[in-house]
């Protein structure tokens, strides 16, 4: 079985579709998503495919956000998302669709609500809502005048979905069991993290699966890959890597020195070392792939580090001197 499945094609599959499975589907619904899931903290990783046709022929490529640290930005604690994306598999010219591309996620877990932070606005928009009831149209970034607006999308009905070992709500916009256009707690949307809703058509991007540790929790029905979820095809020409490409400090915990390792096409890259009074202690230009720190003046404690590139936070990250 896979490791997304519906409630409702469980109970379809052993009581058929006649009135008792009516009677007794909406209370077992109820009683599946009464309890709120939120999203990780860390560690997932949303693959997806982005793809457009053309006539007879098709062009796609692979899309990858993963969670690349915490950061607080104006009192409010974000999750720092970041992307990769691979080259383009070529087979006409129509024009591959996006997504919102790296930004901060944050989390209202009382509201059950979440919001979007580009890197360049002052303040966050509403993404999911996960409060919505049949009926209800969606707001926010998908709302008819919001960014992403493409018409009203209104929820159809609410399904139960086992994701991992649990069972979250899952508030259908639009599609079947196989395409649905939906939003998932605590895994986001069946179009992407961030990607615009569309019916699954010839411009579309669809969520292929979602790993929290490595740990594959959802994959997408009817003929899905998990190609998105690995390390993403590099050898392939046209590769585009933006600034959110993993980038990683090593020894942590340090004695006094550490190295800064980044993808070479990312530099250069400023660098802000805080301690933990928010004070700046180091400020740096790095220019090449592998930079190494003499941080022997600072005191023994935690340190945050901060990575922008074109003044956009990239990643954040504790250090620890001993």
């Amino acid at each position: 079985m896979s490791a997304f499945t519906s409630l409702w094609d469980l109970l379809r599959s052993a009581l058929g579709s006649g009135p008792i499975l009516a009677l007794l589907w909406p209370g077992m619904a109820i009683a599946q998503v009464s309890v709120y899931h939120p999203f990780p903290d860390s560690n997932a990783v949303w693959g997806m495919t982005a793809s457009c046709t053309d006539w007879n022929c098709g062009t796609y490529r692979y899309i990858q956000d993963y969670m690349a640290g915490d950061t607080v930005i104006d009192g409010n604690a974000y999750t720092i998302i970041a992307q990769s994306v691979s080259g383009d598999f070529e087979g006409c010219s129509c024009t591959i669709p996006e997504d919102l591309g790296a930004g901060f996620l944050r989390e209202d877990t009382a509201a059950r609500k979440v919001y979007w932070r580009f890197p360049s606005a002052t303040s966050d928009t509403l993404l999911y809502d996960f409060t919505l009831e049949v009926g209800d149209t969606l707001g926010g970034l998908y709302g008819n005048t919001g960014l992403c607006a493409q018409g009203i999308f209104t929820v159809q009905y609410i399904d139960s979905i086992l994701v991992g070992n649990s069972y979250r709500k899952m508030i259908v916009f639009q599609g079947g069991p196989c395409n649905p256009t939906a939003i998932i707690e605590g895994v986001g949307s069946t179009n992407g993290l961030t990607a615009c809703y569309t019916i699954p058509t010839s411009f579309s991007i669809r969520l292929d699966c979602f790993t929290v540790a490595d740990t594959l929790l959802y994959s997408a029905p009817c003929g899905p890959t998990q190609i998105s979820c690995g390390d993403l095809p590099s050898g392939v020409q046209g590769v585009a890597w933006p600034v959110a490409e993993p980038i990683a400090f090593h020894p942590n915990p340090m004695a006094s020195v550490v190295q800064l390792v980044c993808r070479a096409g990312l530099c250069p890259l400023d660098l802000v070392l805080r301690d933990v009074t928010g004070k700046a202690v180091v400020r740096s230009r790095i220019t090449q792939a592998r930079s190494t720190l003499d941080l022997t003046a600072l005191g023994k404690g935690v340190y945050m580090a901060l990575v922008f590139r074109n003044g956009v936070l990239v990643r954040s990250e504790k250090l620890v001197k001993q």
